[in-house]
């Protein structure tokens, strides 16, 4: 069941032209920026995460406003329906199904780096590679997955891609030079500051700022990969019940 909604997620030509770009975007970032660790190191691996998961993040906010009401809007859920399978289990699937498909590009170029350090001596890196994937890159990927099918399933789905990509961005870059609200260098970020500096030791992109500030523990770390657990299944559940409540119309 999973493999049949990572094909049909692989289907979707507009992720793909989307995602593969910025993924190649981020990491370009992530190698020349005068930012950047430069440790060859897990802090290094860490970094190209962040970075990945900012940009990555853009595509998949813009890519799936359909994710949730897709099937109401082809009709596909009544067929769903009388499937021996509850309605829990195939919502989930077409998470999993979607989420492999997204994250596959990032795992890659992680791997690739891993395997850099590992030839030059650092045998846990494929190791830190697939932590970085779990705790940075996989989070900011659902984040934005739900968000955007949590905002197709509210709005039109024009209104619902715009809106989605817009928080987005207000989510995962600011400045002190704009004087807007932040969840950044807080554990509620979705940049990945709090896991990186808890779990990696490595330094934070934003500055530590606000209420439950990321301090570099491990429980900050915890509680933000919490954070992002329990938004993610809200925006799914409520986006779910929005779907179907268009369908009962």
């Amino acid at each position: 069941m999973i493999l049949t909604h990572t094909k049909v997620a692989g289907r979707q030509k507009a992720l793909w032209f989307t995602a593969v770009p910025l993924t190649a975007v981020a990491t370009l970032l992530a190698l020349t920026s005068q930012t950047r660790p430069a440790t060859g190191g897990v802090e290094d691996l860490a970094f190209t995460g962040q970075m990945i998961a900012i940009f990555t993040g853009i595509a998949y906010a813009a890519a799936f406003p359909g994710f949730l009401t897709g099937s109401v809007r082809l009709g596909m859920s009544e067929l769903e329906a009388s499937t021996p399978v509850s309605p829990a289990v195939l919502r989930a699937a077409k998470v999993a199904g979607a989420f492999l498909v997204v994250v596959t590009p990032s795992f890659v170029v992680l791997l690739l780096v891993a395997a850099r350090q590992t030839v030059g001596g650092r045998p846990v890196a494929l190791f830190d590679a697939v932590l970085v994937t779990l705790t940075v890159v996989a989070p900011a990927a659902l984040s934005a997955m739900a968000l955007s099918g949590f905002a197709g399933a509210l709005l039109p789905r024009a209104l619902g891609r715009i809106a989605a990509l817009l928080v987005w961005l207000l989510a995962v870059f600011s400045s002190p030079l704009v004087p807007l609200p932040t969840v950044n260098g807080t554990v509620f970020t979705f940049v990945g500051d709090a896991v990186v500096s808890g779990f990696f030791h490595t330094d934070p992109i934003y500055e530590a700022q606000g209420p439950l500030p990321v301090d570099g523990s491990a429980s900050g770390a915890v509680l933000s990969l919490l954070w992002q657990a329990c938004l993610i299944l809200i925006l799914l559940v409520v986006g779910t019940a929005l779907a179907q409540r268009s369908r009962n119309r």
